[in-house]
């Protein structure tokens, strides 16, 4: 059987904003035939067909072929439906692209189902490099990360890319096709990362050393992946098998039986391993991202019999979840109350966890706390003290740092309007609550600051970053006085390899960075330059 040999590094011209993105490009052998073979994914929610490729070829030295000259490749009769991948039949290529192996490639046109046309400018677009993922590397992360995977996730100058293909803008944080959270993408499913987790899976126990992170090559292999498994990855029928190959029927019928009962014994077996819990643990991750909270408890259920080491806390983790979305949607269901306090309890208990209703709980509990003090207001205009301090202090019980509210008392305070009585137990309450305040904080203040400190360490921890400091200075050690390395200019993309937190006052990154004269240096940047202009470093 024929061999395919893939061709270099291809470069694509997308923009973040366009609505189908090519996310694979290659030259490849087929058999006998030389050919060009593209990937192209629709983000919208409408079909699209009557594709025009614009394509620029280069040999295996960088240099452009035909003096640069642009050809385009029409795909009429190709229709993409939303959300999914096409793979194209290949363009066949004539002998004179034979000593092509590199390209860059846009999309010119496309025709969508809603009919309308999309013209692309390259002026309009940045070029992108696409990463080169051996075939054998891509089905493994497919098999044990998600079926969707379609490359790594990576931090772009001016994007980021999402494990689906898909290329975001860098203020997006969700992906605009699979919807997956960025700082998931980034922090978990890059190319490191993925590996580790590969290696992890694939070396399960414990008795055995951790093993070496799988290295890019340099330049791409020329040892060619099998046809089968580019028909796996593409999902096409390349139709190059053998016909004198084909097995007897009846054989082939007994060897299918087989391998089915074989195939379900094996599954029971892979129930019980580190590799299936943890895909089950991943998946219901996903379902918690969807809000899919009951499908996540089943997933939980199905594992109890044979238990992850974290699932009890993972569980627990859950059940507050959805606690806190009950008490979000109650909240919600009792504005129509005449009390308004029955929301703003249930409002004040919503997790910063639950990322998709704390913020707007908190919107929640902003407007009932300004209608609770404005109709203590009214009571005082009405001469209604007794009920405007009772208000009150049925608000401080719930928000105690209400400022709204705390302003209001000392106004009622420091009036004419209670008699000496009223004031005195005022005062005595505000002087408590002001006391166990200060004892609060003397004693957690400088507990809090490292809290937060070591926090911010963690979340930077093999994370990308931007520079956002102009001329952020790269230093020899973790320290002030250390001799600087480097300079690095802003909007610089870097990767934390370690953290080191220096007192209470900032925390030193080890980074890896490619510094204007074009060098990959590593060295230690204060976290000040990763949060804006700050302070010198």
């Amino acid at each position: 059987m024929d061999q395919i040999i893939i061709s270099g590094p291809s470069k694509v011209f997308l923009n973040p904003r366009d609505r189908v993105q090519i996310i694979g490009a290659n030259l490849a052998q087929l058999d006998h035939n030389f050919c060009l073979m593209v990937d192209v994914l629709n983000i919208s929610n409408v079909e699209a067909s009557k594709f025009v490729f614009s394509v620029k070829f280069y040999d295996e030295f960088s240099k452009a072929l035909f003096d640069g000259t642009v050809f385009t490749f029409s795909a009429e009769d190709s229709l993409v439906k939303p959300h999914q991948v096409c793979y194209f039949e290949p363009f066949i290529l004539d002998e004179r692209f034979h000593t092509a192996r590199q390209l860059e490639i846009g999309i010119q046109s496309v025709v969508f189902s809603d009919k309308t046309e999309s013209v692309y400018q390259t002026s309009d677009q940045d070029l992108y490099q696409l990463p080169m993922i051996p075939l054998e590397r891509l089905q493994e992360m497919k098999d044990f990360l998600a079926p969707d995977c379609m490359t790594y996730g990576e931090n772009l100058k001016t994007a980021w890319r999402c494990v689906c293909g898909a290329t975001n803008l860098r203020a997006e944080f969700e992906c605009s096709n699979c919807h997956r959270n960025k700082y998931y993408v980034l922090n978990n499913l890059t190319q490191d990362l993925v590996d580790q987790k590969i290696a992890a899976s694939l070396n399960p126990s414990p008795e055995e050393k951790a093993p070496a992170p799988v290295e890019t090559p340099e330049s791409p292999s020329l040892t060619p992946p099998s046809i089968q498994l580019m028909e796996k990855i593409r999902g096409q029928t390349l139709n190059s098998l053998n016909e004198g190959a084909k097995m007897d029927i009846l054989v082939l019928g007994l060897v299918l039986v087989l391998s089915i009962l074989l195939i379900f014994l094996g599954y029971q077996q892979f129930k019980t391993t580190d590799i299936y819990k943890n895909h089950q643990l991943s998946q219901a991750d996903r379902l918690i991202e969807k809000d899919d909270f009951p499908g996540a408890k089943k997933i939980y259920l199905g594992l109890s019999a044979n238990p992850p080491e974290d699932l009890a806390s993972r569980q627990e983790k859950l059940n507050d979840l959805m606690e806190s979305k009950v008490h979000y949607e109650m909240g919600l269901a009792s504005l129509d109350l005449k009390d308004p306090f029955i929301s703003l309890n249930h409002f004040t208990k919503v997790l910063p966890e639950d990322d998709s209703r704390y913020a707007k709980a908190h919107e929640e509990i902003a407007l009932l706390e300004g209608t609770i003090v404005n109709q203590a207001r009214v009571y005082l205009e009405e001469n209604r003290v007794d009920e405007a301090l009772d208000l009150l202090h049925r608000l401080l019980n719930v928000l105690p740092n209400s400022a709204e509210g705390l302003n209001l008392l000392d106004q009622i305070i420091k009036s004419d309007q209670i008699s000496k009585s009223q004031r005195k137990r005022l005062n005595e309450i505000k002087i408590k609550e002001k006391a166990e305040e200060k004892s609060k904080q003397v004693l957690t203040s400088e507990d809090k600051k490292r809290a937060a400190l070591s926090d911010k360490a963690l979340e930077l921890l093999h994370s990308f970053q931007v520079v956002e400091e102009d001329k952020a200075n790269l230093r020899k050690s973790p320290s002030l006085d250390a001799p600087i390395l480097a300079s690095i200019p802003k909007n610089s993309d870097v990767y934390v390899y370690e953290t080191v937190i220096e007192k209470t006052s900032r925390i030193w990154c080890h980074v890896e960075v490619e510094t204007p004269q074009g060098d990959m240096v590593q060295g230690w940047i204060s976290s000040h330059t990763l949060e804006g202009p700050k302070s010198k470093s």
